[in-house]
């Protein structure tokens, strides 16, 4: 897909770059324009193919090198550096977990790494006022409770922020089916009311503290669905309660 220097114009959900990321190209930016425009502040910088090539080492040793590597006229790998300017902590958490497991068992996936990457790719922070109920209805796919009785409430007291840069890739065209994992971190009541990108400075602290804290994804199954074009502001049609009737979109919760 070719470069589009208004992609934040696109839609609903990419628009939540727009205030905290500056997307000032009118062509593919290189490494180098990546590095002034959004690593100035970071512990890593991202690096080309090549570079890459002469590491000779794998991506996980690479980036804790401080060094991220960064297709070219990658969509992907854009939105990969996009999330590492928003959330510096949480990105060097999840890589320091993938090398503790491959120093202790080698380059082999093992379940928690899967669960890391699951999060890194399609991974979703939703910031609530309070936890405990919200919790609940998403462990139990309550989505009438979600998305119709309880609707006034997002964009106030609950505000979802993308976090797998997979998930803004698949928005360059949004299709029904698109689920992000989600995990749910409690904050003051004076975080909504904070300019964006404050915003992010505070969440980035403290979902890194609490994935840390909590081991969350030593834990099977740690990630709640949240099926993204349900929530309200984010996809046109969800404001016809008829379109939360799609059980192969909006699915039923498992009986054992």
């Amino acid at each position: 897909m070719d470069w589009d220097a208004n992609v934040t114009q696109r839609n609903a959900v990419l628009a939540q770059l727009a205030e905290p990321i500056n997307v000032p190209w009118v062509d593919w930016p290189t490494v180098s324009e990546l590095n002034q425009t959004l690593g100035a502040q970071l512990p890593v910088r991202f690096i080309d193919d090549n570079d890459f090539i002469a590491l000779n080492c794998y991506y996980e040793q690479a980036v804790e090198q401080g060094l991220v590597p960064t297709r070219a006229a990658s969509w992907h790998d854009f939105f990969g550096a996009v999330i590492w300017a928003l959330y510096p902590k949480t990105k060097t958490l999840l890589n320091r977990l993938h090398m503790a497991d491959i120093q202790t068992l080698g380059l082999r996936r093992t379940p928690r790494r899967d669960r890391v990457t699951h999060f890194d790719e399609c991974g979703m922070v939703l910031a609530v006022a309070n936890k405990a109920e919200i919790e609940q209805w998403l462990c139990d796919h309550d989505w009438q409770q979600l998305f119709i009785d309880q609707r006034h409430r997002w964009g106030k007291h609950w505000q979802p922020f993308v976090f797998g840069h997979a998930l803004y890739e698949q928005a360059l065209a949004p299709f029904i089916g698109m689920t992000a994992k989600c995990v749910i971190v409690e904050m003051s009541a004076e975080f909504f009311k904070l300019p964006l990108t404050q915003r992010y400075t505070l969440l980035d602290r403290k979902l890194a503290a609490e994935l840390e804290q909590r081991a969350l994804f030593d834990q099977p199954r740690p990630l709640r669905p949240l099926p993204m074009l349900g929530i309200p502001g984010w996809w046109a049609d969800n404001e016809d309660p008829t379109f939360y009737q799609n059980q192969g979109y909006f699915r039923p919760r498992r009986r054992k």
